[in-house]
């Protein structure tokens, strides 16, 4: 279930933080606003969050959590 919820949250991260850059590109320049980004810019985007949503959140999945090692024993006994 760990695995899940890893692949879960970081595809939802991954898709925020390409989403919010997309927009960032849209609205540098001169004029700024969100009335300023077109209809285009919302798609790109809109799309930008949906492919790293998917290709994240697969990668994750699919990689293992590495196994937790033994602990080391006790020297004094």
């Amino acid at each position: 279930m760990a695995r899940y919820l890893k692949a879960v949250w970081s595809a939802f991260v991954s898709g925020i933080i390409a989403f919010l850059s997309a927009l960032l590109t849209a609205l540098q320049g001169e004029h700024t606003g969100f009335g300023t980004i077109t209809a285009g810019q919302w798609v790109t985007a809109t799309l930008a969050f949906f492919v790293a949503v998917a290709g994240t959140g697969t990668v994750t999945y699919r990689v293992r959590n590495r196994s937790v090692p033994e602990p080391a024993p006790d020297p004094v006994g």
